[in-house]
Order: C-alpha cells, then sequence, then structure tokens
C-alpha cells in the first residue's frame, strides 16, 4: 500500500494514524485514540467511526472497550507514504512500463515472460493526480527448467540470496523487479487479484485483450 504524504480521515494525518497502529499492533483500548490525538468526546468519536469505516480496525468481538487492528489496518502499518504524481506523469511511467514489458518478453534468458497486463484502481478514475498505478501481472515460465534455472541465475547474482524458496523463485522475482524499474509509484499485483476482488480493470497487454 502506497499513501499520499497529505491525505488524511477524519482531519488526521494518515501518517499518523499509521504511526498509532504500528504502536499499538493488534489492539488497543478506546481511550488510547483520545490521548494520542489529544482529543475527547465528539471529535474522539469521529475518529473511532473514521477508522472502522475505512476497515482499518474492527470493534473487539468480547470487550467493547477495544479495538482490533483490521487487515487493512495492518496494510496500513506498512504503508510507504509518497507524493502523488499528475496524470501526465503517471501516463508516461504506465508507457515506459508497457516498453519492458514487450524488452523482458524478448529477452530469452529470462526464466519468466509477462503473459498479461490489467491497470485498476485509481488510474480508472478521472483524478488529476494519483497515489501509484496498480498494475495486475500475469508472469508465465518460459520453460519447464525455470526452476533449475532460477537457481543458476540466483548463484550468478550478486546479491546474497541464502533462502532456498528465494533461489527457486528467482527468476520470477528477477522478472518482476525488471518491470517496476525501481519506481515507487508502479505497484505490481498478482493477475487474478482483479477478478477475486470483483473490480473493474483495463487490458493493457496484450493490447488485444478485452475485458
Amino acid at each position: 500500500m502506497r499513501v499520499g504524504k497529505n491525505e488524511t480521515l477524519a482531519g488526521v494525518r494518515l501518517i499518523k494514524l499509521r504511526d498509532f497502529l504500528r504502536f499499538h499492533e493488534e489492539s488497543f483500548p478506546a481511550e488510547a485514540i483520545g490521548e494520542q490525538f489529544k482529543v475527547n468526546g465528539g471529535r474522539k468519536q469521529e475518529i473511532e467511526e473514521a477508522l472502522v469505516r475505512a476497515g482499518y480496525v474492527i470493534r473487539h468481538e468480547n470487550d467493547k472497550t477495544r479495538y482490533l487492528v483490521a487487515p487493512l489496518g495492518r496494510q496500513l502499518c506498512n504503508a510507504r507514504f509518497i507524493s502523488r504524481i499528475s496524470r501526465e506523469k503517471a501516463e508516461a511511467l504506465l508507457q515506459t512500463f508497457l516498453v519492458r514489458v514487450v524488452s523482458i518478453n524478448e529477452r530469452d534468458e529470462l526464466t519468466h515472460k509477462v503473459t498479461g497486463v490489467r491497470v485498476f484502481g485509481s488510474y480508472l478514475t478521472d483524478k488529476a493526480d494519483l497515489g501509484d498505478i496498480d498494475l495486475a501481472v500475469g508472469i508465465k515460465a518460459r520453460r519447464e527448467s525455470h526452476v533449475k534455472e532460477s537457481v543458476e541465475r540466483a548463484n550468478q547474482s550478486i546479491r546474497a540470496i541464502r533462502s532456498f524458496l528465494d533461489r527457486i523463485t528467482f527468476g520470477r522475482s528477477e522478472v518482476k523487479k525488471l518491470l517496476k524499474g525501481g519506481s515507487p509509484y508502479l505497484s505490481i499485483h498478482e493477475f487474478d487479484e482483479v477478478d477475486e476482488l470483483g473490480i473493474p480493470y483495463k487490458v493493457l497487454f496484450p493490447s488485444n485483450g478485452a475485458n
């Protein structure tokens, strides 16, 4: 999850809410909100209700005076806060990304290739600026020997790779890294994620794909 530096919830910057949830990790008493943000009464309740509506916290089942940090709240805890980008910059990043897709598919030494790209999320809205670009990417092994090849490429890498899982999946991870091109604004997701969530998307690759 990437969130704009100036985004707020109930008038509180999300970066402050993130730090609050990080500190409490799993659960916290309702009064902790008032203590943290130095509010009380209706203002405290406004922040509580906003956190619940946003899906960041849920009421504790057995203790209504406490909240649990929800899965979305844990995502917020790991969120990176970056400046938003203009629609024009997003378009330029996307075009450069698609050029990399074609380049990757032409590199037979890579263990995997890109089979499809779908864009979804805020990019499909009419917003003038965006937090990031959500891309559902299909990645497929080129050959049955991809596991062996992945290990070999991991052995040749200048990075220290100790985990066995990281070694056998190195080839796929390498392609994902190449796709991002070091940009913090490109968020790569599994290809079927949009189907599982039932959300709208636009097919970018292959160019003749259909929704």
